[in-house]
Formats: C-alpha cells, structure tokens, sequence
C-alpha cells in the first residue's frame, strides 16, 4: 500500500512538472513570434526606416513634377482632338510635336525615379528585416505608379499616328473634291478631253484615300462612314468619266448610251454630300477609334501618379500607432461626455429644473 501512494505522489509531481515546462515553453515561442520589421519590434527598423526617408520624400517631390508634365501631356491630347475635329492641322502638328517630345521626357525621367527608389538604404535581399512594413509598402506604392508612365510614349505614338493618318485623309479628300470640281467646270464649258484629265488626278487622290481606308479598316476603327464617303465620290466620279466618254463618242448626236450616262451622273450626283461637313465626321471617327484612347490612358497615368504623391507627402505612421482619424483604445468620440459627466449646458443639481 505504501509503493501504491508512493508511485500516485511522484505521477502527480511529474505531470506538474511537465505542466510547468509546457507552459514555458509556449511563453518563449511567444515571444520569439514577434519577428524584425513588425510593430512589435520596430526598434529594429527604425535606423532602416530613417536612412529610407529622405529618398522617398526626394522622390515625393519628383513625383508631383512628373504628374504636373502627365497632366501637360493630357491637355496635348485633348488640345490634338479638338484641332483635328476643327481641321485645323497646324495645330494639330504643332501640339503632336510637343507632346511626343514630352512624352519621352516624362518616361526617361520616371526611369531615373525608378533607379533612385530601388537604390534606397535597406533595399535588398534583407529588407524585411531593415524596413518596416511602411516604409515598403511606401516605396511599392512609388514603384507601382511609375509603371503606369512606361506605356506613354506608346500612347501618344498611337494618338500622333491616328492624327497623321486623319490628316492625309482630310488632305486627299478635301483635294478630291477640288480636282473634281475643277473636272466639271471643264465639262460644262465642253473641254471634254481635258475634263477627263483632270478627273484622273482627283480619282488618283481617292485611290491613296482608299489605301488608308483599308489600312484603318485593320484596326480598331470605325470606317463605315469614311467608306460611304468615298464610295459616293468614286460612283459620281465614275458616272462623270462616263458622260464625258460617251458626250465625245456621240458627236453632237443623242444616243441611248449618252441618255444613260446622263441619268447615271445626276443620280449619283445626288447621293454626294451636299458639303464638306462629313468629314468632321470621318475625323471625329478615326479619333474615337485610337486618339481617344489614348487620352484616356494619360488621364489614368496622372490619376495613379497623383495617388501615388498624396500618400508619399503624408507623414509617415509610426510603428503601432493608430492610423489618423481612429481613436486610441477607451478614448470617448469627439464631442462624447465623459462617464458621470453632465451634457454642456445641464444643471449639476439634482432637483434643477429643466
């Protein structure tokens, strides 16, 4: 009986004592949790953190000058639209020039902005362990935004390319109508022969019309209306060369392939525009199929780059601390009386009466 309590006594002092180094040992892995670079061991950041911040405030600055040239870039943009719907082609000449030119500004310095951010004290292999989670996630933040500036260049390619384009083809299309104009005024005053030469050089001007026509056709584009334009020029012009060929066959004689010409050319002279005014709409077309894309594409740049500055001015958050605006744990809401405090303007007296 006495080894029985004997060998219950020493059980129940070995579990207590397995207990005990249990419960030690779950208080060490605890305190081990608390890893570099987390609010719980910021004092292991904080020379990373400091060596970090004149760099990202630098590039701070730099970024607000890169937004300010982006939001330059958009009013290009926006002023190249407005010239090419107006058919005002030095304008629009002018502001493609400067803003190619500013578009590749602005990547190259974003480049030297990037190369700045990835050279900052504590970047590398370690800088989990000397940056704070803020401080990376401040510099990811630049990082991301200065992406958004690598398409721009292309962009504005894409915008000075679809104005090039709508330039020549408000050129030919606008120097067909001229040539065919000067055609008829030759026809009416019965130089036949020199009519139908005339007429060649303004169908000439509409076959390089067509060739860009099938070139934005390939694209995303619209060509519907340009190609009624075109078509109803190429069919009158057509049906003109038909009249004249067959006037100068007739010799003054009226034969059925003359009555047919004639009924030919003023039918499709009244399917002619009765103006030049489509072609703002061509114009219009051509820029919402790539010139405004591209507007709307620095517009996102600028809006991602501002972002980006808003964060990286406002002063950083200490490790731990609340983010501004919340408020400490148990602290009362602005404007909240404090427990047993009476309401600004009561009576402090029990019997008061209201």
């Amino acid at each position: 009986m006495g080894r029985l309590l004997r060998r219950i006594v020493l059980t129940i002092v070995w579990l207590a004592l397995v207990a005990v180094i249990a419960i030690g040992g779950a208080g060490l892995v605890t305190t081990m949790s608390n890893q570099p670079g987390t609010p719980s061991r910021a004092e292991l950041t904080s020379d990373g953190d400091t060596a970090a911040e004149a760099g990202l405030a630098a590039a701070a600055v730099d970024l607000t000058d890169l937004t300010a040239d982006v939001d330059r870039l958009g009013e290009l943009g926006r002023g190249a639209l407005t010239a090419l719907v107006d058919s005002d082609f030095t304008t629009l000449n002018t502001s493609i020039a400067n803003g190619q030119a500013l578009a590749r500004s602005i990547e190259d310095r974003s480049a030297v902005i990037r190369q700045a951010l990835m050279e900052l004290p504590g970047t590398g292999p370690y800088e989990e362990i000397t940056w704070s989670p803020e401080t990376k996630r401040r510099r990811d933040l630049a990082l991301v935004a200065l992406n958004a500036t690598s398409g721009l260049e292309g962009a504005w390619v894409s915008l000075a390319a679809g104005s090039t384009t709508a330039n020549t083809l408000g050129a030919l299309l606008t120097g067909h109508d001229v040539i065919a104009g000067q055609a008829a005024a030759q026809g009416r005053s019965a130089k036949y022969a020199a009519a139908l030469k005339t007429l060649a050089q303004a169908q000439a001007k509409l076959a390089q019309a067509k060739t860009l026509r099938d070139a934005l056709a390939r694209t995303i584009v619209d060509v519907t209306t340009l190609t009624q334009w075109i078509d109803r020029n190429d069919e009158y012009d057509k049906a003109l060369a038909h009249l004249y060929n067959a006037t100068i066959a007739a010799k003054g004689r009226i034969t059925a392939d003359l009555k047919k010409a004639a009924i030919e050319e003023r039918q499709a002279h009244e399917l002619l525009p009765s103006n030049t005014s489509g072609l703002v709409i061509i114009l219009a077309e051509i820029g919402r199929g790539g010139l405004n894309q591209a507007v709307i594409g620095i517009e996102q740049t600028r809006a991602k780059l501002q972002a980006a500055v808003d964060e990286l001015s406002a002063a950083p958050t200490p490790p731990g601390a609340s983010p501004p605006g919340a408020s400490a744990p148990g602290a009362s809401a602005p404007g909240a009386s404090a427990p047993g405090a009476s309401a600004p303007g009561a009576s402090t007296s029990p019997s008061a009466a209201p």
